[in-house]
């Protein structure tokens, strides 16, 4: 009989996968500002893009009514077909895009809409293209997912605008998507309508 005391936990062994990514640049900076604040020392912290103002009334107001008429089941995974729906519309009237409600997935934000993207796409050995400067978790996730980031430097004399030609020129047999986040985080960069159909082939 194995008794209580006998039994050790084995230490934890994280997955293979968590060795590919690097701890978030923002997180640190953010938490070296915390404890330089902590310290009564005067910062600006140039980490994580925390607003500075408080949430939208009508959203508050909106979150209170949901609580109050009982609006706390469980959803769709893929979000409220209502909700799919609306969003669906918008963008067909602002962008003329082909997309219904039935192909929109609603995430909890834009980093998990991001990082399921990464899983559901991107496979081992495959290359995804993204322009550099990039936001700091872009790569990370696509290392998660197995995928190679292959950066594509954006000068500051040039604005950190994106083009087409050298996004192109880093093409390789294993590439499986561009990733393009316009106008860029962190540095604004933009990329002409002209050269956003030229690297999708349209």
């Amino acid at each position: 009989m194995i008794s209580e005391r006998t039994v050790q936990p084995a230490p934890l062994q994280l997955s293979a996968r968590v060795s590919r990514i690097s701890e978030s640049a923002t997180l640190r900076v953010s938490r070296r500002a915390a404890a330089l604040k902590a310290r009564g020392i005067s910062v600006v912290d140039f980490g994580a893009g925390e607003p500075d103002f408080a949430s939208p009334a009508v959203a508050v107001e909106a979150a209170r009514r949901a609580l109050a008429e009982g609006f706390t089941r469980y959803t769709p995974g893929s979000g409220l077909p209502v909700l799919r729906a609306e969003v669906a519309e918008s963008y067909q009237k602002r962008y003329g895009s082909p997309w219904t409600g039935a192909q929109t997935v609603i995430t909890v934000g834009g980093k998990a809409a991001l990082f399921e993207l990464a899983l559901a796409v991107f496979d081992d050995g495959q290359e995804v293209i993204l322009p550099s400067p990039a936001w700091v978790s872009l790569p990370e996730q696509i290392r998660f997912a197995g995928a190679r980031p292959v950066e594509v430097a954006t000068s500051v004399e040039d604005g950190f605008r994106m083009h087409a030609e050298p996004l192109l020129a880093a093409v390789t047999g294993r590439t499986r998507a561009f990733l393009i986040n316009a106008p860029c985080n962190p540095t604004g960069g933009v990329i002409s309508a002209a050269d956003l159909r030229r690297g999708g082939g349209g």
